[in-house]
């Protein structure tokens, strides 16, 4: 992943990508990597997806990879299992801007699934944390216009504006 952070070399980290996929298909570091990286993401990861299974089991106690991983599911569509993994790692130590994406990334699942308390409580908890959150602005940082516009329109049905 390197060549990512490298002045965007994607092809090379594609490949890297790749690899780490071939020797650990439930790896969600690059899981998240190949399916919602800007300027990375692609549609390989809905077939990874499908075969996944307790996907917390593998990954330990570190919660930045269920919420890498809850992020990948919401982009694929996967939103109950976005609810799970998002969960699961805003139920442990994650810094100030990672529990403001979690708890956004949570709400527009939840928006999505038509739970609207759910996604309310997760709404004003993010809120909370980043009162000037501009729904726009959050949604830009995921690279592409289509996981930008999916991320936007579950933000709105959450009531973020």
């Amino acid at each position: 992943m390197r060549y990512i952070w490298r002045g965007g070399v994607f092809d090379l980290a594609l490949g890297q990508i790749d690899r780490a996929l071939e020797i650990n298909p439930s790896d969600a570091e690059s899981f998240f990597d190949a399916g919602c990286h800007p300027g990375v993401g692609r549609q390989k990861p809905r077939r990874l997806c499908r075969g996944l299974k307790a996907p917390f089991a593998s990954i330990g106690p570190m919660p930045e990879r269920p919420f890498l991983l809850g992020t990948a599911y919401y982009f694929i569509g996967r939103y109950s299992a976005s609810v799970e993994a998002m969960d699961h790692a805003l139920a442990g130590s994650l810094g100030r801007n990672t529990q403001v994406t979690g708890r956004s990334v949570l709400a527009a699942a939840y928006a999505q699934l038509d739970r609207r308390p759910d996604a309310e409580r997760e709404r004003s908890a993010a809120m909370r944390i980043a009162p000037f959150l501009d729904a726009e602005r959050f949604a830009s940082q995921f690279g592409t216009q289509t996981a930008h516009d999916h991320m936007l329109e579950g933000l709105k049905k959450a009531g973020f504006h």
